[in-house]
């Protein structure tokens, strides 16, 4: 017969692993809905847990398989630090929805429904088509489908990642046990997101290569047009700022956040450790629009529903007073992420917890 401790220790062992296996399961396999699968990012700190690469052992991207990748986080002077994981899950996810958007527009369905695979929360689009569009040929609406798909998909993509950053900084968990407050806007987050989306729609572009093949030229041709370094300079540019833009080891206490999803100008400007590339000049990219999709007289209402357990409390920043259950993202994410830049501006800089 057992004793009490080592009964204590087999059964934390087997809680331990039940909740590993299940992880890796979410973390690595394909989806059954064909959306993209799920990927962890890094924080940019030298910290343990954080693997700092460059286009030497980037591995070939892929959409369906964690068997060819390598990610973790690339230092480049233009750019400043890219969570590779977060680059690739924005390209993924303008490639899923490129493919949902334009068969629902070639088919002209009205009602298109999505999400990101990583949490609850749930996007809806009523579509209203513009006089005419009936009375043109299948060519000519899959042409302006193709046309409008890449743009949506990427206006899409850019709204959900961004809310993403939104539910973590409230809380949220997307592995239900580790705490991701603290990299919620953090300095290479919205970036890196950017930059990923602007390489999926290049792939899907691409009629020379598969989309895999097309993102892995992308990402490396991105990063060295980016200014990108070895990846040791990549730790010393975070080991630079440790505490300036962060403190801890193994617990980290996130001190600088970058909030800009292009509210002022359009643009996503990256934030870069100073010092590291002597005279470079931070390059700024343009957030996705809808320009296309308003020239050919398309409207839509875009709503998201939270279903997550924080919902309560960001629902009561946008409706002080009560309200529906669904937010309008282009009118109520810049609400929240005002409330949420005061509130980091007034002293709260995020909770300590595990590197993810």
């Amino acid at each position: 017969m057992l004793n009490p401790g080592k009964l204590v220790k087999m059964t934390l062992k087997l809680v331990v692993v039940a909740g590993i296996v299940p992880g890796i399961t979410f973390l690595s396999g394909c989806t059954m809905s064909g959306a993209p699968r799920v990927r962890l990012g890094s924080y940019a700190t030298s910290t343990p847990g954080t693997k700092f690469i460059d286009t030497n052992n980037l591995g070939r991207h892929s959409y369906s398989s964690f068997l060819f990748e390598n990610n973790g986080i690339a230092y480049t002077c233009r750019g400043g630090h890219i969570d590779i994981a977060h680059l690739r899950i924005g390209a993924d996810n303008v490639r899923y929805l490129y493919y949902k958007i334009r068969r629902n527009l070639i088919n002209s369905d009205s009602n298109i429904k999505f999400k990101l695979n990583v949490e609850p929360s749930t996007y809806f689009v009523a579509l209203q088509y513009p006089s005419g569009w009936e009375d043109m040929t299948r060519k000519e609406r899959r042409h302006i489908a193709d046309e409008l798909a890449i743009e949506m998909s990427q206006y899409f993509t850019f709204t959900m990642t961004t809310w993403h950053e939104v539910l973590t900084w409230f809380g949220y968990k997307c592995m239900a046990i580790l705490p991701e407050q603290p990299s919620a806007f953090s300095w290479e987050d919205i970036y890196s997101n950017l930059v990923g989306i602007r390489i999926g729609a290049q792939a899907i572009r691409d009629e020379e290569h598969s989309y895999n093949e097309a993102v892995t030229i992308g990402i490396k041709n991105e990063l060295e047009n980016l200014g990108v370094q070895p990846r040791h300079t990549g730790w010393k540019a975070a080991e630079k700022m440790r505490g300036i833009w962060f403190d801890g080891f193994v617990l980290v206490d996130m001190k600088e956040r970058n909030f800009d999803i292009g509210l002022d100008d359009g643009f996503v400007t990256p934030t870069l450790v100073p010092g590291v590339c002597e005279g470079a000049e931070p390059q700024s990219y343009p957030i996705p629009t809808l320009d296309k999709f308003n020239e050919y007289g398309f409207t839509m209402d875009f709503e998201a529903e939270p279903r997550e357990f924080e919902r309560g409390r960001i629902l009561k920043i946008i409706y002080p007073n009560g309200g529906p259950r669904r937010i309008q993202p282009a009118k109520h994410i810049p609400l929240v992420i005002d409330y949420i830049k005061n509130t980091f501006k007034n002293g709260s800089k995020g909770q300590v917890t595990y590197n993810r």
